[in-house]
């Protein structure tokens, strides 16, 4: 019999893999390993052909895919955390790893680090975002970022060109100004949507401003200053006609549906974004997207930041180790792996990965890549997940930017009374 077939697995209906040689357990000398992640049909169908491919190439080791959806992922995971039972590889999410660190139920991997680990190729600022406390916990398999998205055809009728008049990755709100003007000359379209209510770019300009959203101590970052120089910057394109109306632009505040956005929609030829959602707004369009960074102030201090939308981790139960983050190695680095694992995930961490995808990338997922590429080394490091309240906070900053995009109050007279309750809400919290 060969080692391909003694090693094959077949899927569960309940969704775990089970290895078999035609009904027949691994031989004993082979090492296991087991992956825990939580998933959907696609990233499961995808993980367990990578799996697949890993146990063909990998004589001596086994690993078995183990998914449920995400409902119940943490659920089972907690269970199996108290039976120290824990799969080797687990997958994690940025806001619950520091949870699991404290709790030691995932364990460093500096010792692999230049072993069975190989992260010579790995953006560092994905390093940077699996360590805590100087050591590295945590492999990205996919990214993330704040995204500004164009609708080209709009652009070059105005005359805006990249490389010319027009730097995606290093203009600031003045250039965005007489951007959106243009366009709205040339074209009758405002040239961006109005961010007053926009709580995602308000946080990279509140860093831009040398501050953080929340403090260490989880009190909140944003001074009154920064908040009515934030809402002014808005007020000013708006005025001048770059954006919509106010009243428009109010009755989309918290709105996330991408068929709401305005360079969705034809109201407005820039709208912002989360990076992995470029593709899905392509798709809903007909002119060409392009991509580019959030507006920046004069001093062009970096403000977005890459998150990743998962890691995998090494937990405390694994019995070989070094088979599990020789494993973990290949899920990053692999070509062939990587291939089928697509850009499900999020943006590869590693560039090698991002090139060798890149001819069968979808033009719109051509973009994606590009993107991360350009913003290396141009954006903020990660911070600490926000503090328990952030999310009743950042209700409120959209409940009271409608507001200013009505004219209702003053900025100062808001942005004072968005910031007693800001600071109210994270104290009772």
């Amino acid at each position: 019999m060969s080692q391909f077939n003694r090693r094959r697995f077949l899927q569960t209906t309940a969704g775990v893999a089970a290895l078999s040689t035609f009904g027949l357990p691994a031989f004993a000398q082979d090492k296991q390993i087991r992956h825990f992640w939580w998933g959907n049909p696609e990233r499961d169908k995808r993980t367990f052909a990578a799996i697949e491919l890993y146990n063909a190439k990998t004589p001596g080791t086994v690993v078995s895919g183990e998914s449920l959806g995400f409902a119940d992922y943490f659920t089972k995971l907690t269970t199996q955390i108290a039976g120290g039972n824990m799969p080797d590889v687990i997958q994690q999410g940025y806001g619950v790893l520091f949870e699991y660190i404290a709790n030691g139920a995932v364990v460093p991997l500096d010792d692999y680090v230049g072993n069975s680990l190989d992260i010579s190729r790995i953006d560092q600022s994905a390093i940077d975002a699996g360590t805590v406390d100087g050591k590295f916990y945590a492999l990205s398999i996919g990214a993330n970022s704040h995204m500004a998205i164009y609708n080209s055809r709009l652009y070059e009728e105005a005359g805006i060109r990249v490389g010319s008049n027009f730097d995606p990755y290093g203009y600031t709100y003045d250039d965005l100004k007489r951007m959106a003007v243009e366009i709205k000359d040339a074209t009758g379209i405002p040239g961006t949507d109005d961010n007053t209510a926009d709580y995602q770019n308000f946080s990279d300009f509140t860093v831009q401003k040398g501050a953080n959203l929340y403090n260490e101590d989880g009190s909140y970052g944003p001074t009154q200053e920064i908040i009515e120089e934030y809402w002014s910057i808005w007020a000013a394109i708006r005025e001048a006609g770059g954006t919509p109306p106010g009243q428009e632009s109010a009755g989309l505040a918290g709105v996330s549906e991408l068929s709401q956005l305005g360079v969705v929609t034809g109201k407005s030829a820039t709208s912002f974004l989360w990076s992995n959602q470029l593709v899905g707004a392509q798709g809903l369009m007909q002119d060409t997207l392009g991509a580019a960074m959030y507006p920046n102030t004069p001093d062009m201090i970096p403000g977005s930041v890459i998150q990743p939308s998962q890691f995998v981790c090494l937990t405390r139960d694994s019995q070989d180790p070094e088979a599990a983050t020789a494993y973990m190695s290949a899920f990053i680095n692999d070509l062939e792996m990587t291939k089928v694992l697509g850009l499900e995930r999020g943006i590869p961490s590693n560039s090698e990965v991002r090139a060798a995808l890149e001819p069968d990338l979808s033009p719109a997922e051509a973009v994606s890549v590009a993107f991360f590429d350009a913003i290396q080394g141009k954006t903020a490091p990660l911070t600490a997940p926000p503090p328990s309240g952030s999310g009743e906070v950042e209700q409120t900053f959209e409940r009271v930017a409608v507001s200013v995009l009505l004219g209702e109050k003053s900025i100062p007279e808001v942005a004072a009374d968005f910031l007693a309750q800001a600071n109210a809400i994270l104290r009772r919290a």
